[in-house]
């Protein structure tokens, strides 16, 4: 099946026992596979598959990839440490990369750390900002952070999720998660109106808050324990049609709603509405082939091709796929196991993809490997971070899978 974690998951979970048991059918090749050349993005890393001496052959490295346009970048997020002694001041930036000329170019900043820092330089400037190596307070007066979550890419637009922790005494203690989405092309926020038109928008915000009230007043009405707890902190989410991302499911775009939580009782937590179909965007053509559709057993995912299909197979973990390579007699070829979820498939092997992004792509795996972590990010010292775990609603019935049972997000402290 599809990840838990995946918004895919619920368009196939009745069906996800029949399909499991109808894929172990299919005929295991026996020769050599197709002649294939692809990459496959997938949990936090991009995989290199490629047919070598009548043998698939995969190579893994950790970067986030994104592709439109004609060119590859690589996406990655960077601290903006500006701490001091009693201060800890640190941001998140976010950057891509071109593959080919290697020039980055910066697309997000967290606008609010970076100026609550300036007004503390300003308000102390006889106090020295610490250095790379250098250990600030144990409790200092003055906190202001934040992590930046890189959740998709959809050709020129990427999703991401922030979280803000603002510790300030006798000034302000909020703590804030928003999702949004930035138009890599001119490194600012896209919103509905622009990647949608005006009229689709407005339906889709629409939609949005019918199933806000659908869950707050199941929320409401519930009577379990669970729900009753649920039900007192659920004053604290007002709806914000600017918290969104957006995700593909079976092909087509759709958009998520994220609703903010407010004060005491929903600060650092948010409320996720179930998906709301969008149209096609005038650039998703371009991109609709490095997009999967539900397989026919309904626990796959497919990229369907001219001389080869690309399939990536879960397991009923929902933590692993099997990649496999299925040509046109319908023969497959298994490549390697991926962590989830499985995202795009780029076919290095098409017309598009020229000398130049060849060797960008050489060049990016290869420094890759020098790399720490499971994904690029440039960091300063770590003085506390913070994640959160995403509860998923059906898209019918406004119920959360995931074994969540309680309707919003859950936030572990910064401060140990």
């Amino acid at each position: 099946m599809l990840p838990l974690t995946s918004p895919r998951f619920v368009a196939f979970l009745g069906a996800l026992l029949l399909g499991v048991a109808g894929c172990r059918n299919a005929p295991a090749g026996t020769g050599k596979p197709p002649a294939a050349e692809f990459l496959v993005t997938a949990g936090d890393s991009a995989f290199w598959v490629s047919t070598i001496d009548g043998r698939l052959r995969i190579r893994r490295a950790p970067l986030t990839l994104a592709y439109y346009d004609g060119r590859f970048y690589e996406l990655y997020v960077a601290d903006d440490d500006r701490s001091y002694f009693d201060a800890l001041l640190i941001g998140q930036r976010v950057y891509r990369r071109d593959l080919v000329s290697g020039d980055s170019v910066q697309v997000f900043e967290d606008k609010r750390v970076s100026s609550i820092a300036r007004r503390y330089a300003a308000e102390h400037p006889d106090e020295r900002r610490l250095d790379e190596d250098e250990e600030g307070s144990d409790d200092p007066h003055t906190v202001a952070t934040s992590d930046v979550e890189l959740l998709d890419v959809l050709g020129p637009l990427l999703s991401y999720a922030r979280h803000t922790d603002i510790d300030i005494v006798n000034v302000e203690d909020s703590h804030t998660v928003r999702y949004g989405v930035i138009d890599l092309r001119e490194g600012s926020a896209a919103t509905l109106h622009a990647i949608f038109g005006d009229s689709a928008a407005r339906r889709i915000v629409a939609d949005a808050r019918v199933a806000y009230r659908v869950v707050i007043d199941s929320v409401r009405r519930t009577r379990s324990a669970r729900g009753r707890r649920a039900a007192r902190v659920i004053d604290a989410f007002r709806f914000d049609s600017t918290s969104f991302s957006l995700v593909d499911i079976d092909g087509s775009p759709r958009v998520g709603f994220y609703v903010p939580g407010e004060g005491t009782s929903g600060g650092g937590l948010s409320l996720p509405l179930p998906h709301i179909r969008a149209p096609e965007p005038s650039w998703w053509s371009a991109i609709a082939s490095a997009v999967p559709k539900l397989g026919a057993d309904s626990a796959s995912e497919v990229w369907t091709g001219p001389r080869y299909d690309v399939i990536a197979r879960y397991d009923t973990t929902g933590e692993y796929a099997t990649l496999v390579v299925r040509d046109s007699a319908k023969n497959e070829w298994p490549a390697g196991r991926l962590p989830t979820p499985t995202r795009r498939v780029y076919r290095l092997d098409a017309a598009a993809v020229d000398t130049a992004a060849r060797r960008g792509l050489t060049r990016a795996f290869d420094e890759a490997t020098l790399y720490s972590g499971s994904a690029r990010t440039v960091i300063g010292p770590r003085r506390g971070r913070s994640h959160l775990i995403l509860a998923r609603w059906s898209r019918t019935t406004g119920t959360p899978v995931h074994g969540i049972s309680h309707p919003v997000q859950h936030r572990r402290d910064r401060h140990q």
